[in-house]
């Protein structure tokens, strides 16, 4: 798709090109040169150093919290601390991060670098678009501290290079309301039928109170997955063959389906209900559960304070537990003309310092480092201590090509039609298959 796009661009006609020329006048007019910087701005910085001019690396992110803009801050300390690099950062809302990435690469107009899901790395790397970083990572100074595993979120096998730099990670567990549990005299789920138990019980229509925050809007594709995995279905078998229409996954997907369309557990809304009405339920306690990570759980301990809880994803069967897990890193576009000092940046992103500040932060994702994640503040806190024990049976998506059309849009068109009963359970997951196995 990215390349059809690509080629597409390269077919549009000179009106494209007088437009280009047309900016690089404008700009030496002195007009608006990203993010608000005028062309004298732009060469004021370049002075900034003494020791020659400055490389400009932008760079392209989104945010859970955008209300505390984290990476900002990040972008800043790093600027003061490397006066021969500037990043220019660009926060994009997540619904259309994806497409604007797209978009970017088929004008010829890619950042640098760019906050980078683990669902994408297949789909851009089949085109090319992506730096390779192993020569990169082999001389950086933290990398025996990473946590091994983290470095496969960024791989398309086993024996590829790497292609995403980790940063934060993160795994689902549950989110419960002890005030609203301890009313009805109910203890947490551990199993799939405690569950959905106490979804109906918590339920009350009547009183717009429902047991469970379902996400059918955009993002709620990783909610899914989740309970998905811990209903004992899988994206992939041991061999790498697409098995998520398979007659288990088909049961777990119904089981998952019917929570909203016979229990009637999650709201009327649940079908385009995104991460900001989920957070807000939960918060006014219209919510009782809700799935999500660690990226919440600083918001909602200060709103919540000791009526918040958080346990590990329910599971069908305790014995062979599963969750989702999902990295989100960042990548150095290929068509770069400033790729060391590209590195140089991301690099700092996942060094302790820069770690220790965005994983403190309400935009908190999982320590990728040992030495950060063995630290008190992590292994203290409840919260933190569930999610680190889940890593050890959290799965990430599959590195399919396939997979970023699947999370970008095609599980949702399909799951909202087959909570809305226009679609059964299998020709859902048939559908998703199907695009999982485009090549």
């Amino acid at each position: 798709m990215i390349q059809r796009l690509v080629n597409s661009f390269r077919r549009k006609s000179r009106v494209t090109r007088i437009m280009v020329m047309l900016a690089v006048t404008a700009v030496l007019l002195g007009s608006v040169v990203g993010c608000g910087q005028t062309a004298q701005q732009a060469a004021n910085s370049s002075q900034k150093s003494s020791g020659g001019s400055v490389q400009t690396i932008t760079y392209w992110y989104w945010l859970d919290d955008p209300s505390h803009n984290t990476t900002q801050e990040l972008i800043d300390k790093f600027n003061s601390e490397h006066p021969n690099i500037h990043v220019v950062g660009k926060m994009i809302p997540f619904n259309n991060y994806q497409q604007t990435l797209i978009n970017a690469v088929s004008s010829g107009d890619a950042p640098d670098a760019a906050r980078f899901k683990d669902w994408w790395v297949g789909q851009f790397e089949a085109n090319n678009l992506l730096e390779p970083l192993d020569s990169y990572i082999r001389h950086w100074k933290y990398q025996p501290d990473m946590i091994p595993a983290m470095w496969d979120t960024g791989k398309i096998n086993e024996n590829s290079a790497v292609y995403m730099m980790p940063q934060a990670y993160i795994d689902f567990y549950l989110y419960y309301r002890k005030d609203l549990f301890a009313k009805a005299n109910l203890q947490p789920p551990t199993t799939f039928a405690e569950f959905e138990k106490d979804a109906q019980v918590l339920t009350n229509a009547q009183n717009k109170q429902y047991g469970f925050a379902m996400r059918g809007g955009s993002g709620g594709q990783d909610q899914w997955y989740a309970f998905m995995l811990a209903g004992g279905a899988q994206m992939v078998d041991a061999n790498g063959n697409v098995v998520i229409n398979s007659d288990k996954a088909v049961q777990v997907n119904q089981w998952y389906i019917d929570l909203f369309k016979n229990d009637h557990v999650a709201p009327p809304s649940a079908v385009t209900d995104s991460y900001a009405q989920l957070l807000a339920g939960f918060e006014n306690g219209t919510y009782a559960m809700m799935a999500h990570h660690i990226g919440s759980y600083a918001i909602l301990s200060k709103q919540l304070g000791d009526k918040l809880g958080v346990i590990p994803i329910p599971q069908a069967d305790p014995s062979h537990p599963a969750t989702m897990g999902t990295m989100s890193g960042n990548v150095i576009f290929s068509s770069s003309k400033v790729k060391q000092a590209a590195w140089t940046f991301e690099s700092w992103l996942a060094s302790p310092e820069a770690l220790n500040i965005l994983d403190r932060s309400t935009n908190a994702q999982l320590p990728v480092l040992n030495s950060v994640a063995e630290e008190p503040y992590f292994q203290d806190n409840p919260g933190w201590k569930v999610a680190i024990q889940e890593e050890s049976y959290a799965k990430v998506w599959p590195p399919l090509k396939g997979v970023g059309d699947v999370a970008g849009h095609v599980w949702q068109q399909t799951f909202d039609r087959a909570l809305l009963g226009q679609m059964s359970s299998k020709q859902m997951l048939d559908q998703i298959a199907t695009t999982l196995k485009e090549k």
